[in-house]
């Protein structure tokens, strides 16, 4: 915590320092052009289209013409004249918005696959860094620019990671997919610089080398200095440039030119972009404190998940703040995240702007600009689509100061523009043609216009081809509906179910999804924490002294199951002290851990288990990380019970199990071998262990009896995999052993789905991991679920990564149906496929199964949609989290 002594010589030195005027620079740096210009073949209209030009309204039946790589109108498709020989595009039914601007990402500096040779974004050798450039670290072949581009991305600032106080210089990219970084330069923007505050200088000077910035006093401290030291070099190169203007002979040799120093310079001269990251409100204060003693501006707060408590000062002083639609929680400056924070910033005057700072993330930056524009809107501020759509358009052109030459629909910009299938704030929008500059840089039918040097060949052909048709969208009266929920117009819709305590509840007249199919008009029973009855017809007599919930316009679902988390393991990620998912210290050397139950570590008060019910979440499996036999998961109710102690055994092969033995492939498999052989024989020979009558086993007695229901095929192995190999070889140790085998993460799982179909084994994926993320997984494709799936294997979904994004489960579903799965199969991998693939009564509408049930205003896949209420064992529970508190203790700011 910062002293108030600190604050207030803050506040003194801000007071009582005179402002040290620029000096007398040269004229304004020139930005550096880029090395080749990217020429529109042919001019362009595309008519008949949605236009979202993020100035305004949308404009229906409008079209959008450009010539040379520049836009030349822009209206309805009566009024737009075709150019002279243009191509005409037909937009029937389609969109055209702005090109998506990304304005945090590190694609280039850390590339995919994770690798030393890619792993450039952080110069960790001093504090203060600012003589580096991302620029000279960019990788051009980073596979994860094609995948930006079928995001719709045309633009993106690349930044330096934030180990450092100042890390240096962004690189402001326009993405063509060019041979080297100078070819992908933004024409006439400007550098940033990446500055960061809060935990993570202080975690890697402080905690990891003992040095320098070990407190924020001290990083604040670091700031302060360097900027002090910027302004005594300009100030001597004034001196030295003022002698040599009079006599030059006796003027001397110019001061030494300090890189460092001279990129701090143009930072207080303008001609930089400072980029900070910051979480906390405090903290952004204290950093305005510090950029009015220097004398500098900063353009952007970068994540930034506490500056909805602070928006008044923000917005005032003209800063942006670059943040996610709902990520948070993952350290304790992360902890005060709401998802109304963008909603918060843009009603109070503020530009705000939906980054991603993720290769996965930029994939997808309009569905988070749509999800955070419909959790504003239920909360009451009525963000309309445009400013919406500006969040990651035109003012993320602003934070890298190009607003003037992208960012909206307007003749004369850059004819940066997308096409979308579906509305482009819907999680099942797709891009349909994106043009870079008025150049075609992703097609959907074809793929990006040029493939990474890293993905040529067979890898080009298959995974990286970005081509998947999508599967149908259900329509509103597929799904049982009249109309969509709009609480811009009928704030009703919206409205939770009051909370009840009643031990029977009738949904009467609903659109019920039993687990396979959806039923129109359906009536659903739930008696004694059990689904007791289920008719489509809405007939029959009902259970007296049952509560009855009104079902017509809205859908009743069996509760998600996300199956692979640490939820309830974990509260917070970068605290040790809340992290019960593994062993640590010496204790993290023993590779066998089969013994660990997960249910002897879960928080049933963790205040991320509410967070997880906003998703339609119920239950989830959580599982210990680590070795190569990690231990036994469990099922975890969103109440906090636990509903089985032990659910799965989970085994690592692949990167993680290599890890674990400190050996190779090989030797992974021949350890397992040996661990389940010396089970098997234990098993069969109890008493002679027990009177040391056998030989020596290599695994503990706890663990020896913890396998033995792995080996009867009573108790699932969830063996975590990628590589199409490890897979394989999971299958074969399986059929060894008779193991009851289920695949997580399955990477290259749809190269041997048919094997994995034909001996029924279930596959838990992340639909959205499409990169080549490490060696394991250069086969990944977006389309991976639907591959599976038609193959015949039971596809079951997880998040996969961190647990409090566990409530955007049904966002990864969405995604799936994008790239062609049935929306059907998308919702049985969260419901009962998980039910069928571990044996649990959940996950179904039929008599008998565990009354676990969501309601919905609309399609639960979908961002427009919320859960209206929830039923864990027949048992209704709030939808109230610690966020939700936050929200309405900063509704309101206090006057200043």
């Amino acid at each position: 915590m910062r002293t108030p002594s600190l604050l207030l010589l803050l506040a003194s030195a801000c007071a009582t320092v005179p402002r040290t005027p620029s000096p007398a620079a040269p004229a304004a740096a020139v930005p550096p052009a880029p090395t080749r210009v990217w020429k529109q073949p042919r001019a362009v209209v595309v008519r008949h289209a949605t236009v979202m030009p993020a100035t305004g309204p949308a404009i229906e039946d409008g079209a959008v013409a450009w010539v040379d790589g520049k836009l030349t109108a822009v209206g309805r498709s009566a009024d737009v004249a075709t150019p002279p020989g243009a191509e005409e595009v037909d937009g029937t039914g389609l969109y055209v918005t702005p090109g998506i601007i990304d304005a945090h990402s590190h694609l280039g500096v850390y590339a995919s696959p994770a690798s030393f040779s890619n792993d450039d974004g952080n110069e960790a050798t001093a504090p203060v860094t600012a003589e580096v450039s991302a620029e000279h670290s960019f990788w051009p072949q980073d596979p994860g620019l094609q995948r930006a581009a079928a995001g719709g991305i045309t633009s993106l600032l690349v930044l330096p990671g934030s180990a450092n106080l100042v890390g240096g210089r962004g690189f402001p990219v326009k993405l063509h997919f060019g041979r080297s970084a100078a070819e992908m330069r933004f024409p006439g923007a400007k550098d940033s610089l990446k500055m960061a505050c809060g935990e993570n200088p202080r975690r890697v000077y402080g905690v990891d080398r003992k040095s320098a910035p070990s407190t924020r006093m001290a990083n604040v401290a670091g700031y302060r200095q360097a900027f002090a030291q910027a302004r005594e070099y300009m100030a001597k190169q004034d001196e030295w440039a003022k002698k040599h203007e009079k006599s030059p002979d006796e003027a001397g040799p110019a001061p030494m030119r300090d890189l460092k120093l001279e990129t701090l310079a143009e930072v207080l001269r303008g001609n930089i972009l400072v980029q900070n990251h910051c979480y906390r409100a405090d903290e952004m204060e204290v950093m305005l404190q510090v950029a009015a003693e220097a004398g500098y501006s900063i353009r952007a707060f970068h994540h930034a998940l506490e500056a909805y408590k602070v928006r008044d000062s923000l917005a005032a002083k003209n800063v942006a703040v670059a943040t996610w639609a709902d990520w948070w929680g993952f350290k304790l400056e992360a902890w005060d995240g709401i998802p109304e924070s963008a909603g918060l910033i843009s009603q109070a005057g503020g530009k705000t702007v939906i980054h991603s700072d993720s290769a996965l993330g930029i994939q997808r930056l309009n569905q988070e600009a749509g999800k955070a524009m419909w959790r504003a809107r239920e909360s009451g501020i009525p963000i309309p689509e445009d400013e919406a759509l500006r969040w990651v358009t035109l003012n993320a052109a602003w934070v890298m100061g190009v607003e003037g030459a992208t960012g909206s629909l307007e003749p004369g910009k850059m004819a940066d523009v997308v096409l979308w299938k579906n509305h482009p704030l819907s999680v099942y929008a797709r891009a349909q043609r994106v043009w870079a500059d008025g150049v075609v840089t992703f097609d959907a039918s074809r793929g990006a216009a040029d493939v990474s040097d890293f993905e040529v060949g067979d890898t080009a052909a298959n995974a990286a081809k970005l081509v998947a048709a999508p599967a149908p969208v259900p329509s509103l009266a597929d799904l049982g509906l009249s109309e969509r929920c709009d609480v811009t117009k009928d704030r009703a819709c919206a409205e939770r179910i009051a909370l009840a305590a009643d031990a029977c509840t009738v949904f009467r007249g609903v659109t019920a999804f039993t687990g396979t199919e959806w039923l129109k008009g359906a009536t659903v029973v739930l008696e004694n924490g059990k689904v007791a009855s289920i008719q489509a017809d809405g007939g029959g007599a009902l259970p007296p002294a049952c509560r009855v919930v009104e079902g017509r316009g809205r859908l009743l679902t069996p509760g998600f199951v996300d199956s692979l988390t640490v939820l309830g393991l974990v509260e917070v990620s970068a605290e040790e002290s809340t992290q019960d998912d593994g062993l640590r210290g010496d204790a993290a050397k023993r590779d066998v851990r089969a013994a660990l139950m997960s249910s002897d570590g879960i928080n049933p008060a963790s205040v991320v288990l509410p967070v997880a019910r906003l998703g339609g979440v119920t239950s989830v499996l959580t599982h210990q990380r680590g070795g190569l036999v990690s231990g036994q998961s469990a099922l975890l109710a969103m109440d906090g019970s636990v509903r089985r102690a032990s659910l799965a055994m989970h085994f690592n092969l692949g990167i993680a199990g290599r890890d674990a033995v400190s050996g190779s492939r090989a030797l992974v498999l021949e350890r397992l071998r040996e661990i389940l052989a010396d089970a098997r024989d234990y098993g069969r020979r109890k008493g002679d262990f027990e009177q040391r009558r056998m030989r020596d086993l290599s695994v503990s007695r706890l663990d020896l009896e913890a396998l033995q229901p792995v080996l009867a095929g009573a108790l699932p192995v969830v063996v975590h995999a990628d590589r199409a190999s490890d897979l394989r070889a999971a299958l074969g140790l399986a059929h060894e052993y008779n193991l009851k085998l289920i695949i997580a993460g399955g990477g290259e799982a749809w190269m041997v789905a048919r094997e994995l179909a034909a001996a029924k084994v279930p596959v838990i994926v992340q639909p959205t991991q499409n990169l080549p993320a490490d060696f394991d997984r250069l086969n990944s494709r977006s389309d991976a679920a639907a591959l599976l799936s038609q193959a015949g294997v039971k596809v079951l979904f997880s998040i996969m990564g961190d647990h409090g994004l566990v409530r955007t489960l049904p966002q990864e579903a969405g995604n799936a149906v994008a790239w062609g799965l049935p929306h059907t199969e998308a919702m049985r991998a969260m419901t009962s496929n998980v039910a069928e693939a571990f044996g649990l009564p959940v996950g179904k509408l039929v008599p008998g199964a565990v009354a676990d049930v969501v309601l919905w205003n609309g399609d639960p896949l979908d961002s427009t949609a919320r859960p209206l209420g929830m039923w864990l064992a027949g048992r209704q529970v709030p939808l109230v989290t610690r966020q939700q508190a936050l929200f309405e203790k900063y509704r309101e700011l206090p006057k200043k």
